[in-house]
């Protein structure tokens, strides 16, 4: 029981919520628009998407040991960076850590066959670009967090790709309306991966994984993240003003009250390690309450 606790914590549990909002949030808006939900596809949706998402976290310690990253990382570790530490605390070997990265995502993609076969194939579309693009997110030889577009792989997968493919699952159709209705989601998760790239940023830069905040430079990276976070309540409104997103929706605008603290808390202090934390803390509020709030709209 021991291990298997220990495997379960190795999946970083504790980020579950950047993948179970998304998929709620895609059977809320087929719900909204058809009326249609369906308990058991909904549940292996969300069963796939969890064992995806612990199989991504888990592979992603694996090539972080193996390119330094996390081994050298030793100012930038808070709950929320620096890996599960599992290998570098010697708990789990790094082949053990890989085989359970991979059993996870067999296990996903078992289900996602499944769902293909229930449902379409345009799900095996959807799945198959997040398998990639998650898989090579930290891995060689494409290493596509260390070129500059992790922040944006990670918006799309959970974001709009969650949020289509959930709610295709339930409608077997696709949704102007839901795409609009992912991008506030996208938007502040790739805000919360961007900001979290700021204690990483000495660890990252010496092993040349070169993410957005590398490239800019602390200083003006603090730019990027405000637009992340502008992005993530201005699609809201266009929205709404575009007739995509009813005008009830508006008031998951309110929910950005802890985006301006997470900005204006990184703007004073991108430099300071423990200044930092409750900016970042600010930002997974910010994704947590507005998917919330999007979710309860939708089914209210």
């Amino acid at each position: 029981m021991q291990r298997l606790k220990t495997y379960f914590l190795a999946t970083r549990p504790q980020f579950f919520t950047a993948i179970i909002l998304p998929v709620t949030l895609g059977a809320a808006v087929a719900w909204y628009e058809h009326k249609i939900f369906t308990l058991g596809y909904f549940l292996l949706s969300i069963l796939a998407a969890i064992f995806y998402h612990a199989g991504m976290n888990v592979l992603n310690d694996y090539f972080d040991y193996l390119n330094g990253t996390d081994n050298i990382n030793r100012t930038g570790i808070t709950p929320f960076t620096g890996g599960s530490r599992m290998i570098q605390n010697k708990i789990m070997t790094a082949q053990e850590t890989y085989l359970l990265g991979a059993a996870c995502l067999m296990i996903g993609s078992a289900i996602g066959v499944y769902l293909v076969y229930e449902r379409g194939l345009p799900l095996l579309l959807i799945g198959c670009l997040g398998f990639v693009s998650g898989y090579f997110y930290s891995a060689p030889p494409l290493f596509l967090v260390g070129r500059g577009v992790g922040e944006l792989l990670v918006g799309i997968n959970f974001g709009i790709l969650s949020v289509a493919g959930s709610y295709y699952v339930q409608t077997q159709t696709f949704s102007v309306s839901a795409v609009f209705a992912a991008l506030p989601l996208s938007f502040l998760i790739a805000a919360i991966l961007y900001i979290n790239e700021f204690p990483d940023y000495d660890a990252d830069k010496a092993v040349a994984k070169n993410q957005m905040v590398v490239r800019l430079g602390k200083k003006n990276a603090r730019w990027g993240f405000a637009m992340l976070m502008v992005g993530a309540y201005a699609s809201i409104v266009i929205g709404v003003l575009l007739n995509l997103l009813p005008a009830i929706v508006l008031f998951a605008v309110f929910t950005g009250v802890f985006g301006i603290k997470a900005v204006n808390g990184l703007f004073k202090n991108y430099d300071k390690f423990k200044e930092m934390l409750p900016c970042i803390k600010a930002a997974v509020v910010a994704h947590l309450t507005t998917g919330i709030a999007m979710i309860v709209i939708f089914l209210l």
